[in-house]
Parts: structure tokens; sequence; C-alpha cells
């Protein structure tokens, strides 16, 4: 995912969401054929997404408003939601939502990690890293969770992994601290973006979007490793996702091409190899995905662009190709 200045909005460094895995809830009025979702407004710039499950919604979020707009699966057009500026998100940058229904954005330069609850749009909590007063000193990028409930979240500008743990989430408090998990500086460095917590949930897969790297965290220890793709470059890893220890690593230096690289992750999650990549005539300079089942639904960011392609869109593409 990448912010810019785009007009008088701050946009920066690259971010990805990624994201949930989620089941299609049963379409009750057939087969569900739509492949483009039109996101609301011409200078929106949707840079995350997630997809809630057990339902048919998706949220995605603007890097110039801080607004939340609900889409649905079996509908071509998604809603205004929530009104970032209202509790103080004006940069939405990665999401994610855990298994109580809460929804998870990265708020980019305040240096805040935003929890609403999905069923009442009420803003549950800000967690703040301290930094966001100071101008270019934090961008929070993307996010997961793991089963137990911890969030991990990542700093495209500090080279640190922020962590709110299960337990603060349920704290009546609303403006809480962000703690600084670990300290990436002389290991991984700057440019952190896509982050995923592993299927055996020992592991977080971190992408350096500048250095065009995957790095592996082991949760226990916070021990840093370079992951090896064979020296084989992969892009600017934006947004990250998992499944069946497959890697999809959307590409974000769009000179290269708009792909997303799919990655078999050995065991141990230190290396991988390049099998394919996933392309589609409808990717619009995409910055991260989530699952839909046997889809992704792709968020076309549009970043850098001064005169974006109208309208702004989602786009559902086979995970197969």
């Amino acid at each position: 995912m990448i912010l810019q200045q785009l007009d008088s909005y701050f946009l920066l460094a690259l971010s990805i969401l990624s994201l949930v895995t989620a089941v299609p809830a049963p379409d009750p009025n057939g087969d569900r054929e739509i492949s483009v979702y039109i996101v609301p407004g011409n200078r929106t710039f949707p840079e995350g997404i997630a997809r809630q499950k057990n339902s048919p919604y998706f949220y995605v979020g603007s890097v110039t408003t801080g607004d939340i707009y609900r889409g649905s699966v079996y509908e071509k057009h998604l809603v205004h939601f929530i009104t970032g500026s209202t509790h103080g998100l004006t940069n939405a940058v990665g999401m994610k939502i855990d298994c109580e229904d809460r929804l998870y954005v990265a708020g980019g330069a305040s240096g805040t990690l935003f929890a609403f609850d999905l069923h009442t749009k009420k803003l549950l909590h800000r967690f703040s890293n301290g930094f966001g007063l100071d101008a270019n000193a934090t961008l929070l990028n993307d996010l997961d969770i793991d089963e137990a409930g911890n969030v991990y979240i990542t700093d495209s500008i500090r080279p640190t992994v922020f962590r709110v743990g299960a337990s603060e989430v349920n704290r009546p408090t609303v403006d809480l601290a962000l703690e600084k998990w670990t300290d990436l500086t002389g290991t991984m460095g700057p440019g952190g973006n896509g982050i995923v917590v592993t299927e055996d949930q020992r592991h977080l897969l971190v992408a350096n979007v500048y250095a065009g790297e995957i790095w592996r965290v082991v949760i226990s220890s916070r021990k840093v490793d370079k992951v090896d793709l064979g020296g084989t470059g992969i892009g600017g890893p934006d947004g990250l996702l998992i499944r069946d220890n497959i890697l999809y690593s959307v590409n974000a230096f769009q000179e290269i091409g708009q792909f997303i690289r799919v990655i078999e992750m050995r065991p141990g999650y230190l290396s991988g190899t390049q099998v394919r990549n996933i392309t589609s005539e409808l990717f619009e300079r995409p910055s991260t995905v989530a699952f839909d089942g046997n889809d992704l639904l792709v968020v076309n960011f549009q970043y850098g662009v001064v005169i974006p392609v109208l309208p702004f869109t989602v786009v559902r593409v086979p995970i197969g190709g």
C-alpha cells in the first residue's frame, strides 16, 4: 500500500492490507457473478481491505479522508459506512477484522491503530505509538491478527513491529498506548508493509517494500531472518495473504508490471519458491487483497496517479489465475 502527496492530501509509503480468509455467505439470489465493485467518490483512493467472516460484507478505507466503506459480495456498489475524521482517522491504510467483528484500521501518519465495532460502528479504541505529532516520523501501514487475538502492525518509516495484546482489546479505556514489540533496526530496517501470521501461529512474515524482501519473525523469540526466495526479485511486496502455506504478495512497483506473486513457502518459512503471477486486465495499480472463498478481492488504489481512472474499484480475480 502506498501513500503519497495527492492534491492536498498527505499519502505516505506502501502498505497491504492484508487481510482475512473468509468463506462467502450463501447468496440468496443465486450465483454471484460480479467482478468489479464500485467505490464511491472521485478522490477516495482506497487502500486497505478486510473481509468479514460469516457475512457477505467487506470493507475498504480511504487514505485521503479516513472514511470506511462497506461492500457486499452480492452488490456492485459499496456504501459509506464510517466517517473517519469524526474519530481522528484521516488516513485509513491496512485493515483486518477479528473473530468478534472488530475492525482494526492502521492510521498511517497518525501513528494510531483504530478499532471499531462493526455492529454499532462505535469507536472502541485508539492505540497510539506517540510519534504521530512529528512530521514523517511514523506510518502505520498494515496489520494481522493471530488466533489468540494479538494484533501486529507494521510501520513503513520506523523499523518496528508494534503490537496490541489480546487483553488490551477488552479494556474500557478508548485511548491506549501502542506497544513497540520488535525493533527491526539492523535487520529488516525501514519499509515495513504487508504482514501475515503464519498458519502455525508461530511466525510473522513481513514485507519490506523498499528492498523487495520478505522477512520472518519468530513470535516466541522475536528473532528476525530474511526469507530466501531463490535470488529472484519479487517486485515491491505490498499487501500479503497466506493460505495453505502459499504466500500471495501484491507488487507495488507498477513500472515492472501489475501482478500478485504466488510463492510456495517451505516448512519453517525461511525459504520459498516463486511459482507464478496472478494478473488481470482489471488491475489498476492495486495495493492489497482479501480472500473470498477461492477468489481474491483486489483493491485498485491507483498510487501516484494525479488524475485517477474513475470510478475507484475493488475487483474479483480467481486464485487459480
